[in-house]
């Protein structure tokens, strides 16, 4: 078969661009607060708290109480909030370094169309096209295999394994 040729238009048109639509992202200011009181940082936090209560009790009985559990409580704090701080920017770095590797390299198939081979974006593929696909090649589409040989399939972006 020679592949879609005049009809390309309307069926781009009709069922849109071949890509895969990303999972939504929690906002900034959650994944913040989940690296702020997320995990050993919880326990941390009602050790700060519970020395806030032990200085408030003290200071209820004494008229000059001792402030150790003040500034324990204090350190304590200060160090949850620095190091949810860091963990923060951290996750917000990599997360920046692996959208980039996703734009590093252009995803591009082969496609018969009218008799005539090109290669053309992944994302201009449409129903009824003709792909040649090689080992290594990643395509969002649903394909029917016409003719194949030792080929395996990915489904990691269906399964999210």
């Amino acid at each position: 078969s020679s592949g879609i040729n005049a009809e390309y238009g309307e069926v781009f048109e009709r069922e849109g661009p071949n890509r895969l639509t990303p999972p939504k992202t929690p906002p900034e200011w959650i994944k913040f607060c989940k690296q702020l009181f997320g995990g050993f940082s919880t326990l941390l936090w009602i050790g700060a708290i519970l020395c806030f209560f032990a200085y408030g009790i003290q200071s209820s009985k004494y008229v000059d109480p001792a402030e150790d559990n003040l500034y324990l409580g204090a350190v304590l704090t200060f160090v949850v909030v620095v190091t949810g701080i860091f963990a923060y920017y951290q996750e917000a770095k990599s997360a920046a370094i692996m959208d980039s590797f996703k734009k590093m390299v252009p995803q591009t198939a082969t496609v018969i169309r009218g008799g005539e081979t090109s290669v053309v974006d992944a994302e201009l593929i449409t129903i009824g096209d003709l792909i040649e696909v090689k080992g290594g090649d990643k395509l969002s589409a649903d394909i029917r295999i016409v003719f194949c040989s030792v080929f395996q399939k990915n489904n990691t972006t269906q399964t999210k394994e």
